[in-house]
């Protein structure tokens, strides 16, 4: 079968190919992979990739075939995937139920084989049922919906009546402030002029407030227009300084800062300022877990995100290079590859 491999840790490494076509073992799953979204870590990449392996996480598709036994999932299943699909179970993290955080986890797409190939196969216990009311292309992006749900419900435990801002308007931004506006908070979305079509694209699902900060002073309209203290929770999706060091000014006094975008470069924060004299909350996100995964396909049938307005590119897997490079640009939101 064709699959997009990375053999090394550099990037210039990528080579789509033959491989051998995969099978299921005991308690596995295939998958003839449908549609398979580009993420930002495939295009710029992760530590936690161990290389040679094929990439792509964010997937959905059918299956074809089941291992011995398999019990609850059957062949023509319409399906997506968790990305974690080894975790020790030993660890404390896991002991806690935090299997995102095992040191020895594994995920599709960079410690196991992933989805940008024409076949797939995952564990049992990672698979969830596709919605039926959501084609194939949307299903690819229940992953990223499963982090933005994991960050906003399970992380900042975000309430009716909050004060949320998004900073960056990339399909993790859009998708956590969707999920914010969901649960009846006051969401700010920001971006900047060339995040135009982004941006207007995010208002297909009611938000209060989508904002051009070339155009617009945050620091003022959030002062002005919604709090003078500040916003209660900030969730940069960026990975940009510039918009850490803004989020954590425009929070109020004991205000929580997510970091969901990868930074790729140290931080200087004065402590003092931040934590000592206003008591603010500093902590990240990471990927999702299976509680993350049930939550945000249950909030999917009452909710309707409408996720098909996030898909700018489909293309076949034979041209990932076009597909990697609109996704370091602003003209994509979400670049699906179909093998």
């Amino acid at each position: 079968m064709k699959a997009l491999v990375q053999r090394t840790k550099d990037k210039q490494s990528i080579v789509l190919e033959e491989v051998r076509e995969p099978l299921p073992g005991r308690g596995e799953v295939k998958v003839k992979v449908m549609a398979a979204g580009i993420c930002g870590t495939d295009v710029h990449g992760i530590s936690s990739l161990r290389p040679p392996v094929i990439l792509g996480h964010e997937f959905s598709g059918v299956v074809v075939e089941v291992g011995e036994g398999v019990e609850r999932v059957k062949i023509g299943d319409r399906v997506t995937s968790e990305t974690t699909v080894f975790h020790c179970g030993q660890c404390v993290y896991c002991r806690e139920g935090h299997f995102n955080l095992c040191p020895y986890r594994k995920g599709i797409g960079s410690g196991v084989d992933g989805a940008f190939a024409e076949y797939i196969v995952v564990p049992e216990v990672t698979v969830h049922g596709l919605p039926s009311f959501l084609s194939f292309e949307e299903g690819a992006v229940l992953e990223p919906l499963a982090c933005a749900v994991h960050a906003v419900l399970e992380q900042a435990r975000v309430e009716k009546g909050e004060r949320v801002l998004v900073l960056g308007p990339g399909p993790l931004g859009i998708l956590v402030a969707w999920v914010a506006r969901s649960q009846g908070a006051q969401v700010i979305l920001a971006g900047k002029a060339d995040d135009r079509e982004r941006l207007e694209k995010a208002q297909t699902y009611p938000l209060d407030f989508v904002l051009d900060v070339d155009s617009v002073n945050l620091q003022e309209f959030v002062e002005s227009r919604v709090d003078p203290y500040g916003v209660d929770v900030v969730f940069e999706c960026s990975g940009a300084l510039p918009a850490v060091y803004s989020g954590l000014q425009l929070l109020r006094k004991r205000g929580r800062f997510f970091q969901l975008g990868i930074l790729h470069r140290e931080v200087s924060l004065d402590f003092d300022e931040y934590l000592f004299s206003r008591e603010l909350i500093l902590s990240g996100s990471r990927t999702q877990k299976k509680s993350s995964w049930e939550k945000a396909i249950a909030m999917l049938t009452e909710h309707r995100f409408p996720l098909q307005n996030l898909i700018t590119h489909v293309l076949p897997l034979e041209n990932w290079s076009e597909g990697f490079m609109l996704t370091r640009t602003k003209e994509a939101i979400k670049v699906v590859l179909k093998p």
